[in-house]
């Protein structure tokens, strides 16, 4: 199972590296692609409400519960 599967809304994260405040995730998205044919292997984009009030988007491989 992909790692973005395992991920949901409202999920608490933080970067995989490590470094860091922990953040909620707001929102997990497809990036639109040009073609109506290219619907395979789309991007996923995962927003994440950090504690510090920022919000920045990942992928989900940059992240973990």
């Amino acid at each position: 199972m992909s790692v973005w599967k395992k991920m949901k809304v409202n999920d608490r994260v933080r970067r995989s590296n490590g470094i860091g405040c922990q953040g909620v995730i707001i929102d997990i998205r497809t990036e639109t692609i040009s073609s109506a044919s290219e619907t395979k292997d789309r991007p996923i984009i995962v927003t994440v409400a950090w504690d510090n009030g920022t919000i920045s988007q990942f992928s989900p491989e940059g992240l973990e519960a």
